[in-house]
């Protein structure tokens, strides 16, 4: 699951010369949008792999729409960047997908005008997780645009759309990452060296989303470390196995306590930068915006925690077909996983990463978590 990309701690937010300074990895993509920005028009389909950017992209474009001068500081700028704006509307699933009433209501919103800005935008985060019938509810919307909207479909393929809703779109490509943007980002974001920076970018498998979450979160790296420690584990009892199932599900309880907290610094940075008039609405918005953003980390971390312990299993397969140590993607625990690759067949290791593979589609659809990762680790058992 792609999330946005994290800055690294600091006192004060860096200073950039203008709002496309902040579009990280594809400086064609970013020129083309750039020049996009000047002369807007319906609707764009950003498409790309989890993890090459998508959604910072998207809160830039949209920031150089709303924002006149394009300059990334202003309380405009600094507003639709952090999903505030009264004229950008940012969607994302409920589960794995979209109601169709949600879809709806937000083709009836898009009728509306602008409330402070020329053009109101609209932010469909994993669009293509949208079931044919609800396309159908925003395809009016997209045949009959009102000329002050623009929409942007982040998708990780195209296949899953109509193509009387693709007929509607300027489909932009973004590709995988550069590993030298990906050295250099991680490199001057989170100040790291070369030798770590580019550890992070081979055991991420080039998703620069969770390079930078090991980079800057070390519950994400306790999440991948346990996901690999138990993957390895051939030993394994029903207890450990209970076990490990309740601290996967601490990493989630704790990544839902730091989320807690950055939305409340998130409502003082509000404070700042809003009129009193907008407090109040903005409070309202703010609070049912992380009330779905609570309910959903504790569930992300826990895909996370399913997909780390798949990519072991790939390992594991790959290592007990007699692949060079130095082919494994989590070559930081190539010992651990060399000596436990020969306790089990291959097919069995094939096995198990389908059975995380489920796991994280059954959490996508609301699946008790506990049970999830407890059926999971089970089959170790």
């Amino acid at each position: 699951m792609e999330r946005p990309l994290k800055q690294s701690s600091s006192n004060s937010p860096p200073s950039h010369r203008d709002v496309w300074d902040q579009f990280l990895g594809h400086p064609r993509v970013g020129s083309v949008l750039k020049g996009a920005a000047a002369r807007p028009t319906g609707t764009y389909l950003f498409v790309g792999s989890p993890g090459v950017g998508k959604r910072n992209a998207a809160r830039v474009f949209a920031a150089a729409l709303i924002c006149p001068d394009a300059c990334g500081e202003c309380n405009t700028c600094r507003r639709v960047l952090a999903g505030l704006h009264p004229d950008v509307t940012i969607l994302q699933p409920e589960g794995y997908t979209f109601p169709v009433e949600v879809l709806r209501a937000t083709a009836q919103a898009a009728s509306q005008t602008p409330i402070e800005a020329d053009h109101r935008v609209f932010i469909i985060q994993e669009a293509d997780r949208i079931p044919e019938r609800s396309q159908n509810a925003l395809l009016k919307a997209l045949e009959e645009p009102n000329r002050s909207v623009i929409w942007i479909l982040l998708a990780h393929a195209v296949q899953p759309f109509l193509p009387t809703i693709l007929s509607r779109c300027q489909i932009v490509d973004f590709p995988p990452i550069a590993e030298e943007s990906m050295l250099g980002l991680l490199r001057d974001q989170f100040a790291l060296d070369g030798s770590e920076a580019q550890r992070l970018v081979r055991i991420s498998r080039g998703d620069l989303n969770a390079a930078a979450q090991l980079a800057g979160d070390s519950n994400a790296v306790r999440v991948r470390t346990k996901a690999i420690q138990l993957a390895a584990n051939t030993r394994m009892s029903v207890s450990e196995a209970l076990s490990g199932a309740d601290a996967a599900k601490g990493f989630a309880t704790a990544a839902r306590e730091a989320t807690e907290s950055e939305q409340a610094a998130e409502l003082v940075r509000l404070q700042e930068v809003s009129g009193k008039e907008g407090q109040a609405v903005w409070k309202k918005r703010l609070a049912d915006r992380n009330k779905r953003a609570l309910r959903r980390v504790e569930t992300e971390v826990l895909i996370d925690f399913l997909s780390w312990m798949g990519a072991a299993f790939r390992d594991l397969a790959a290592a007990s077909a007699g692949a060079d140590p130095e082919s494994l993607i989590a070559n930081d625990h190539a010992d651990l996983l060399g000596e436990a690759a020969g306790a089990r067949s291959t097919k069995f290791w094939v096995d198990m990463i389908e059975h995380c593979l489920e796991g994280q589609l059954a959490l996508r659809n609301n699946a008790n978590p506990a049970l999830v990762i407890e059926s999971v680790l089970l089959r170790l058992a």
